[in-house]
């Protein structure tokens, strides 16, 4: 089961979103990207979003006056230990 890791931020404020997906062939990342907004605005617990999926590498939500960026979460160098 493919796992996609993206990270929404809105100023310091960051949430690591994890989308699952069965198994299909081709590309899955735009499918994985609608269900990591749709697990955001459950999140926000929000009535109300605008959506801008116009860019290849970042979503952008607008709700309750603020937005939230979403991309692929990336790990930082000096996590992964030694290489």
């Amino acid at each position: 089961m493919p796992t996609f890791a993206f990270t929404a931020v809105c100023g310091e404020q960051s949430l690591p979103l994890e989308v699952k997906l069965d198994y299909r062939p081709g590309k899955q990342s735009q499918r994985a990207r609608r269900i990591a907004v749709g697990h955001l605005l459950a999140l926000l617990d929000t009535t109300q979003a605008a959506v801008d999926a116009s860019s290849d590498e970042l979503i952008k939500v607008s709700a309750d006056g603020r937005v939230w960026v979403i991309g692929e979460a990336r790990a930082l160098a000096e996590g992964r230990g030694k290489l």
